[in-house]
């Protein structure tokens, strides 16, 4: 545990919570505006990890410096002291995923508005 209250561990941790969302806890709050645009800003990858504790793997995910351009509030940049070989002080960016799901959510309602448009035009196109 660092001094700034981050814990590292070197594997996977495997722990049950919950993220503070209460809406008396936030101020100026928005919809989500062209979350479409977003999301196909994004680029899902394939890549196999270079080093710690996953060195070989192959994943699915996306670079923090891509996301950063797009959506800079999630990405934070950490020290990781677990990874072989790196130097103290080194700085590495990390994506907060868990705040995605607020953006595919309204991607999912706007691609559903767009299909419910198309199926009734379809309708409308069939009943000549």
């Amino acid at each position: 545990i660092t001094s700034g209250g981050e814990l590292h561990v070197g594997g996977d941790v495997v722990a049950y919570s919950t993220t503070v969302s209460d809406k008396r806890l936030k101020d100026n709050i928005l919809t989500i505006g062209d979350p479409l645009g977003k999301i196909k800003a994004l680029r899902g990858v394939e890549y196999d990890w270079n080093n710690g504790s996953r060195k070989g793997q192959h994943d699915l995910g996306l670079i923090a410096q891509e996301v950063e351009e797009v959506l800079p509030m999630l990405v934070r940049e950490h020290e990781m002291p677990l990874l072989d070989g790196a130097e103290d002080g080194t700085i590495y960016k990390t994506v907060d995923y868990e705040k995605l799901v607020a953006l595919l959510v309204e991607g999912m309602k706007e691609q559903q508005e767009t299909i419910d448009k198309l199926e009734e035009r379809i309708k409308k196109l069939e009943n000549r």
